[in-house]
């Protein structure tokens, strides 16, 4: 008998509380893959152009157009892992397979060779963003799953966030020692081979550790939908309502949160004119995000998770809006910038993914299935749509307004940078705080759907 054929293994009750060892343990993978993610999108790019084969708009080209094959296997991989049956579970096989290619592919690609040009760089990040998939799509469904519980959720998400927020502020701190140990005139390709170094031996600890030692909650037998076929599942997805306001808000603010990200370095040596405060930057973002996500937990718990959201949004808007009126040797003024938009950051990272696992309980329902896999991974190809469109989007345009790094600018593509690190987020978020303000699925009503779903269970 496997853990998906016993119905009674863990009752479905409001009240599971997780224990803290799984709550670490489960969580502490995102540590090294925030950390692996961050030097691919913000180091990547610089390092190759350093290289003389290719531009950095054109790097930045080269990984959205090979991450658009993530809109392929991210559903693909969704799918399988929500069928797969075995004496694992239905997730930790994928993630326990897919560490050996990624681990090849970061070498590859974070450790290049001189000669590294575009064809380099576009196989090794196909092959980094399709093994990436099969083991963050089935880790991220499988987090969903561990509760049936509206705050339980809450929780491990929580912790799943604080450590990839710690992953990337260990990013931030490796920039540090390259800055100050590395090559005077080129830190970030030495920040990248120690996040290869670093992030390469910190993957397999958790992932072996969950497979030890989280157990994958059960699948109870329900009575499905006959007429309940991936046809009609979609056409469900896509009228769950809930689904698709939540779904829409996290998209826009993942464009809103990449421009900062993608253009942080850029903006701080151009426009603060402080290139060596960007560590300090980061570390500061990284940490207020850390101290923030226990506050937006407890908010969540009071008010709920969408309202704790929208505090967060608004929060951001005011610290980012300060941001165009910022110029050459305005570095404590973006220090307290950086440190309030990273207080948002744990409510960006918490809030919308334990609250999509809220709306999945609405599929159950309905189709009598647990979809977990392929409602993630539309809500994975939104994440890594938004980011990487602004990867090729931002840095395109700079090239094509005459952006130099590294050298001498004129005022309009200063001004072009501005807008794009400092306007930006202000715009999308405004949207995305549109569409979360009046978000239906409460506690009260998530409660209501695991009552109906434990009804129809028994029938």
């Amino acid at each position: 008998m496997t853990a998906e054929d016993d119905t009674t293994a863990q009752p479905d009750h409001a009240t599971d509380r997780l224990s803290l060892t799984t709550l670490i343990v489960f969580g502490s993978i995102s540590m090294p893959i925030s950390l692996l993610a961050i030097g691919m999108f913000m180091f990547v790019p610089r390092v190759y152009s350093s290289l003389g084969g290719i531009t950095m708009g054109d790097a930045g080209i080269i990984i959205l157009v090979t991450r658009l094959w993530d809109f392929v296997t991210d559903p693909l991989i969704g799918w399988l892992s929500d069928k797969t049956r075995s004496r694992f579970g239905r997730r930790i096989p994928w993630m326990v397979l897919a560490w050996a290619p990624l681990t090849l592919a970061v070498y590859k690609l974070f450790l290049p060779p001189p000669d590294a040009g575009a064809l380099y760089l576009g196989v090794w990040s196909f092959v980094l963003f399709s093994s990436g998939t099969a083991l963050f799509m089935p880790y991220t469904a499988m987090g969903a799953e561990l509760s049936t519980a509206y705050h339980q959720r809450s929780r491990v998400f929580l912790y799943r966030h604080l450590f990839a927020v710690v992953g990337t502020l260990g990013a931030a701190l490796l920039f540090i020692v390259a800055n100050q140990s590395g090559t005077a005139f080129f830190p970030e390709r030495d920040a990248l081979e120690l996040i290869a170094l670093v992030g390469l031996l910190l993957l397999p600890i958790p992932i072996i550790a969950t497979a030890l030692f989280v157990r994958e909650r059960p699948v109870p037998a329900m009575r499905a939908d006959p007429d309940a076929n991936w046809r009609s599942g979609i056409r469900l997805m896509l009228a769950n309502k809930p689904y698709l306001r939540i779904l829409a808000c996290y998209f826009v603010n993942g464009i809103a949160n990449a421009f900062p990200v993608t253009l942080l370095f850029f903006y701080v040596k151009q426009v603060i004119e402080r290139p060596d405060w960007t560590a300090i930057y980061l570390a500061v973002y990284f940490s207020a995000a850390i101290i923030g996500t226990p506050i937006w937990m407890f908010v969540a718990n009071r008010l709920g998770k969408h309202v704790a959201w929208r505090y967060a949004l608004i929060l951001a808007i005011l610290a980012f809006s300060s941001v165009p009126f910022l110029g050459s040797g305005d570095a404590i003024p973006f220090l307290f910038v950086a440190m309030v938009a990273g207080l948002t950051l744990g409510a960006d990272l918490a809030m919308p993914a334990s609250m999509l696992a809220d709306v999945v309980d609405q599929d159950v329902l309905e189709t009598g299935k647990q979809r977990t896999g392929i409602f993630y991974a539309v809500w994975a190809m939104a994440a890594k749509a938004a980011a990487a469109l602004v990867v090729g989007f931002s840095l395109k345009l700079l090239d094509v307004v005459g952006f130099v790094p590294d050298m001498y600018n004129g005022d309009d593509a200063l001004l072009v940078l501005a807008i794009l690190f400092g306007v930006c987020p202000i715009m999308f978020k405004i949207l995305a705080l549109s569409a979360v303000w009046r978000y239906p699925l409460t506690a009260e009503r998530q409660a209501q759907l695991r009552a109906e779903i434990l009804e129809r269970r028994a029938a």
